[in-house]
């Protein structure tokens, strides 16, 4: 690669990092929420996903990064050093992703509340699109033993008849609280089993955001599913 190239990619990763941001999804957008900004979704129809079928799908997972005090000797360069010490990690540990547990817990929550079939993505109706802008392990500012994990994504709910997104938004969770600090001894214990719960945790709370802020018009939908139920014909 020309030095030139290797500039901008270094460079790239350093504004990637910076600003902890992932790409947006395009497209005509309903409702849409960044969690955290105060921003209100708007108001939906409930029944767009009314006893439809939905499917999820995850994109690519981008780098881990593992910032721990062997990369601080690197300096500038010290950003690649954590993204190549954080994707060791995520190989050596067997880490995955937390878009899959993030997906399972919304699709599941969707489903239940819209009666909906889950299906394959290519034949879902609705698709859920679940991307994790960036995971990571960091330290406190006065403290760099102390470390914490952190975690964001982006979601979007597709109608794939028309590409139409009928809901969009950004999570963020944080073990940004003294109790939940530990040191990099203590995250990968016993094949890093503290890393992986705290992955796991952080993947919930993003969840639990999500859904009381972005997808809230579609799971906060008791008056219409009341109405459905009264109309449906009872069983024999």
């Amino acid at each position: 690669m020309k030095v030139g190239g290797v500039i901008r990619r270094i460079g790239g990763l350093l504004a990637c990092v910076a600003a902890m941001a992932g790409c947006a999804h395009g497209g005509r957008t309903i409702a849409e929420a960044d969690t955290g900004s105060g921003a209100e979704p708007l108001q939906v129809k409930p029944s767009l996903l009314w006893e439809r079928s939905i499917g999820a799908k995850t994109g690519s997972t981008p780098s881990f990064y593992a910032d721990t005090p062997a990369r601080r000797t690197f300096g500038i360069l010290g950003v690649m050093a954590m993204a190549v010490e954080g994707n060791r990690l995520v190989r050596d540990y067997g880490l995955e992703d937390p878009a899959a547990t993030l997906s399972e817990e919304l699709l599941a929550s969707l489903a239940i509340q819209n009666r909906m079939r889950t299906s394959s993505r290519s034949d879902a109706d609705v698709l859920l699109e679940v991307k994790t802008i960036n995971w990571d392990f960091r330290p406190y500012r006065n403290n760099p033993d102390d470390l914490f994990v952190v975690y964001s994504a982006r979601v979007n709910l597709v109608d794939r008849r028309d590409g139409q997104v009928l809901a969009s938004g950004k999570c963020r969770a944080g073990r940004e609280h003294e109790g939940d600090s530990a040191t990099l001894e203590q995250l990968l214990a016993e094949n890093a089993a503290r890393l992986r719960r705290e992955l796991r945790e952080a993947a919930h709370e993003c969840a639990q955001r999500i859904k009381s802020e972005t997808l809230a018009a579609f799971l906060n939908n008791a008056n219409f599913v009341a109405q459905q139920d009264i109309g449906a014909p009872r069983r024999q």
